[in-house]
């Protein structure tokens, strides 16, 4: 029998997941109808979080896989909900690894942007997300981001594809990698770019990215106001997004 695991970060939010994993494993059942579909968090600080807050005992890889294997679950379909192959998809990775033979087969979606025609196809996403609403201004792009060269190259290369869609006004800047705000603003200034910018999450699920990006002193909002561009934020993930969602089916089913 297949069974469908739905893998992300996780969130602390009920809402942010009823609205984002719950509608992704919905979209799932409607097109497997019968088959299990379960869900799982890399992260074990939000699950803890989770447990504390709600009660709710969400799995991470390795009990979600064994669970799925009680159920009967012979080939395992994992979807991803990862942008790039940062640290919680390699750690999702060595979890899938150590538990290869509960299975007859394992199939892992890639990242949201990993190879090929990947950047391209995300590229026009979100310009058919954010196109109309960004218009002639700038975009940034604001991703969690790891401090390695692999993920660092996906996103430069990710940001120049982007800009081609957007009239060369679109930025990626990383929490934690080389490319921050600080840079991106710096490549803004050398460039003459003035006015107005929308700030967009790059992430499935916007979970505690929406602390970094309005609001708060030293958020993305705050420290553009204060370099003097009239900010627009937007505070959803891309996963609510149908464009999106085709694309994380996609690569689920090319798995």
């Amino acid at each position: 029998m297949k069974g469908y695991l739905v893998v992300s970060r996780g969130t602390t939010e009920p809402d942010i997941r009823e609205r984002y994993l719950t509608e992704l494993e919905l979209l799932i059942e409607e097109r497997n109808e019968g088959l299990p579909v379960r869900r799982a968090f890399t992260n074990p600080e939000i699950r803890r979080k989770v447990r504390e807050l709600t009660g709710e005992n969400v799995q991470g890889v390795k009990a979600a896989m064994f669970s799925m294997k009680e159920e009967g679950v012979t080939d395992l379909y994992i979807l991803s909900t990862h942008v790039v192959a940062g640290e919680d998809y390699r750690r999702m990775s060595e979890d899938l690894s150590g538990c290869a033979s509960l299975f007859n087969s394992i199939h892992v979606s890639r990242p949201l942007v990993e190879e090929g025609n990947d950047f391209d196809l995300c590229a026009r996403a979100l310009h058919s997300v954010f196109g109309e609403r960004v218009g002639d201004d700038c975009l940034i792009l604001m991703a969690r981001g790891f401090d390695d060269p692999d993920t660092e190259e996906i996103f430069e290369k990710l940001e120049r594809t982007v800009a081609e869609r957007f009239g060369g006004k679109a930025y990626i800047s990383t929490l934690n990698g080389r490319r921050n705000l600080t840079t991106v603003l710096m490549d803004m200034r050398r460039q003459g770019r003035s006015g107005r910018v929308v700030v967009a999450p790059f992430g499935f699920i916007l979970g505690d990215m929406g602390y970094h990006i309005a609001g708060g002193e030293n958020s993305y909002e705050d420290r553009l106001c204060n370099q003097g561009y009239e900010t627009e934020i937007i505070e959803e993930g891309l996963g609510i997004h149908d464009a999106f969602l085709r694309l994380y089916l996609k690569h689920l089913y090319e798995a």
